[in-house]
């Protein structure tokens, strides 16, 4: 092992036994994630920024906004407040504020690091990289429900009444013996410019927090009800997707600081829908889609049996032809995506129709629109018709907001609109 990453692994188990462990989410989870996030970097960066400020980075600057919390600390002000910007720096925020915030940063590490003050960048990236931490424990910060309701639905045995499920403070998240697992890892470059990175960087925060709250009640289970093995085994699987995505985060924005890019780096010109997390709280709609409007990657016939993406084949009684991506979607649904900032892709492209297995009686438009802007509107598509593709112009703004409609044709029989859209793909001229 190389002195440096002998040296970050030794100052973090020292601080990580010394340190206590954060109100909401991961304690030493922080220090932990943060190095596995360093010692994954590709070793130009690791010298370029040099072991001591990485040292820095995994032990001192790993919880600054925690100091700084109800302004304990004034003088972490300049790393901590946001100028003209309200957002939680331990939270998945609005895209709004959250993307003015993600290039705010970018631009003050991309600043400092350019005139030589390492120090200093690192300790704007040691606050970035916990607000994109946070989200990814299983406590406060990623759950969907409230402690109460959570409780409520996995009541305590009565003399673990005391223990907090979701707060840190007298909790369970961030307890036992966990430890990230080792594994091989190339971090991913998540944009080429500013704004294609901070776009990214919150569509993945909000994945990993996703990922995340499903953890949290096999964890409630085995703290409750077991003897705490399983909870640690989700702990770690937890910590491992952060980390992965810290280090994501760490080299992308020295990638974007020194201006090199690595030329098997993915480009990103093209982006599956199907990749991100869409805009969706719960709807109902019609059978069979009732409960659940929408599938990734698989749709459902009338029986609510699952089937693979396709289309009916070109003339009656031929082979479907399969999709390899996309949505199985009811009727009437609208689907929505927020991209912000909203000027990174310029055009998007789908092919939308009747899945295979729709009954006769099917019959329905689609619809995409950008910002309550219609881009496009397809003539009536029947059971059993070829698909349509779908090719417009997104326009540029600071939010855009995308919406893909499925709408019912006065007459249509609900359980035969299955449709598809197949192949939805942001794409950059």
């Amino acid at each position: 092992m190389p002195r440096s990453s002998l040296r970050l692994c030794l100052t973090l188990l020292i601080v990580g036994l010394l340190i206590p462990g954060d109100a909401f989410a991961w304690g030493r989870g922080h220090r932990l994630i943060r190095l596995w996030a360093v010692l994954h970097l590709p070793e130009w960066q690791r010298e370029r920024i040099g072991a001591e400020s990485l040292d820095r980075l995994c032990s001192d600057y790993t919880s600054l906004q925690d100091k700084h919390a109800s302004g304990k600390a004034p003088e972490l002000d300049p790393y901590c407040l946001v100028p003209g910007v309200r957002v939680s720096l331990h939270d998945v925020n609005p895209p709004e504020p959250s993307a003015k915030a993600l290039l705010w940063f970018l631009d003050q590490i991309v600043a400092r690091l350019e005139t030589g003050e390492t120090d200093e960048a690192m300790k704007f990236l040691g606050v970035l990289c916990h607000w994109n931490e946070d989200p990814g424990c299983p406590s406060a910060h990623s759950s969907p429900v409230t402690e109460l309701q959570l409780k409520t639905l996995l009541p305590p045995p009565k003399d673990k009444e005391r223990f907090n499920y979701l707060f840190g403070a007298g909790g369970i998240m961030d307890t036992g013996s966990y430890q990230i697992p080792q594994a091989e890892y190339r971090p991913r470059l998540l944009g080429r410019t500013r704004e294609e990175m901070a776009m990214r960087i919150y569509q993945h925060q909000r994945l990993l927090k996703q990922h995340a709250a499903a953890h949290i009640v096999p964890i409630v289970q085995d703290m409750m009800h077991g003897d705490g093995t399983k909870a640690d085994e989700h702990r770690a699987a937890a910590a491992l997707d952060n980390a992965k995505h810290t280090a994501d985060v760490i080299y992308s924005v020295l990638c974007l600081a020194t201006g090199r890019f690595d030329e098997s780096a993915e480009t990103w010109d093209d982006q599956p829908l199907t990749d991100w997390l869409p805009e969706f709280h719960g709807r109902m709609i019609p059978h069979p889609y009732y409960v659940s409007p929408f599938l990734v990657d698989q749709a459902m016939d009338a029986q609510r049996q699952l089937q693979p993406l396709q289309f009916p084949g070109p003339t009656p009684g031929s082979k479907p032809q399969p999709v390899e991506h996309g949505y199985g979607m009811g009727t009437p649904f609208s689907l929505d995506f927020v991209l912000a900032p909203g000027t990174v892709y310029d055009h998007f492209t789908c092919q939308v129709g009747l899945h295979s297995t729709a009954g006769p009686n099917g019959a329905v438009e689609f619809a995409v629109v950008a910002n309550s802007q219609e881009l496009a509107h397809t003539k009536v598509i029947r059971s059993g018709d070829a698909p349509q593709t779908i090719d417009v112009a997104l326009p540029k703004s600071n939010v855009l907001k995308l919406s893909l409609h499925t709408i019912a044709v006065d007459g249509s029989e609900p359980s035969h609109n299955l449709t598809v859209w197949g192949y939805p793909t942001l794409r950059r001229e």
